[in-house]
């Protein structure tokens, strides 16, 4: 299950990974804020019980969140597989995911069904076009909460529409260390889209390390969002290979230093 961890996608060395969530609940069946525990146990039947149906080469393996023990639970919210809230969720929720890490499948998270695929380096469109073909195997068994108007309903407000979150967590120790991170903070905002800490929402920056997404899924097509978060993927990619050529030919043995003080 080494998925994106394997780091061998492109632009490996800045982007660790891309990603495509989407967001879906079931017709006329409450959010799983309000759901019952027998109902919550159908769900995940029926995810199961769709993907059974389905023509894919992905072999998936299901993982109830009240049968694993804390550890393993942590495993996979480490390696971005759930969420931090559906590892809390122990008594309705259940992780469906395919044998190589790549997609993962959240059940009973905030929403009914969370789909999610993750590849390692700059794969974003790759990433869009798995989770929408997972998405149109689930949808042949299961109806849809969908408003012609508001597009996919979901618990939070902030995911109506196309319930889709792109993004891609990337590493920049450059634009850090030159303190130029301030700078595509307020530029990504400009264009509707976000950054935050290691595991999305609320969570914390660590080691440089940020995840850009869109914060818009209202009123965008999924191919719009996709093709504006790579634009602006790449020209972040390219000015941290700037910001690091100018660190290593202005302050070297600085920055020799900190990584041999790292590394031990």
């Amino acid at each position: 299950m080494k998925g994106w961890m394997q780091g061998n996608g492109p632009h490996n060395d800045i982007i660790l990974s891309s990603r495509i969530r989407l967001a879906r609940n079931i017709a006329d069946i409450p959010f799983p804020s309000g759901l019952e525990a027998e109902r919550a146990k159908t769900i995940i039947g029926m995810v199961k019980d769709s993907l059974s149906k389905a023509e894919s080469p992905l072999k998936f393996k299901d993982y109830i969140m009240q049968e694993l023990p804390p550890i393993e639970r942590q495993f996979l919210v480490e390696r971005h597989l759930i969420s931090p809230g559906l590892s809390k969720n122990s008594a309705n929720g259940a992780a469906i995911i395919s044998s190589d890490g790549v997609v993962s499948i959240m059940v009973n998270e905030e929403d009914h069904i969370r789909i999610q695929a993750i590849l390692p380096g700059l794969q974003i469109k790759k990433s869009w076009d798995m989770a929408s073909d997972i998405d149109d195997v689930l949808e042949q068994n299961i109806e849809y909460a969908y408003n012609e108007n508001w597009g996919y309903l979901t618990s939070c407000p902030t995911n109506v529409g196309t319930g889709m979150r792109a993004s891609v967590m990337v590493h920049l120790p450059a634009l850090y260390i030159t303190g130029n991170m301030n700078k595509i903070l307020q530029a990504v905002a400009h264009i509707g889209l976000t950054i935050r800490g290691i595991y999305g929402e609320g969570t914390e920056i660590v080691g440089n390390i940020f995840q850009i997404s869109n914060q818009i899924t209202l009123g965008r097509a999924e191919e719009e969002i996709v093709e504006n978060l790579t634009a602006v993927t790449t020209q972040i990619i390219d000015k941290e290979k700037e910001a690091r050529k100018v660190l290593l030919e202005s302050n070297r043995i600085m920055i020799e230093d900190r990584i041999w003080r790292s590394w031990g």
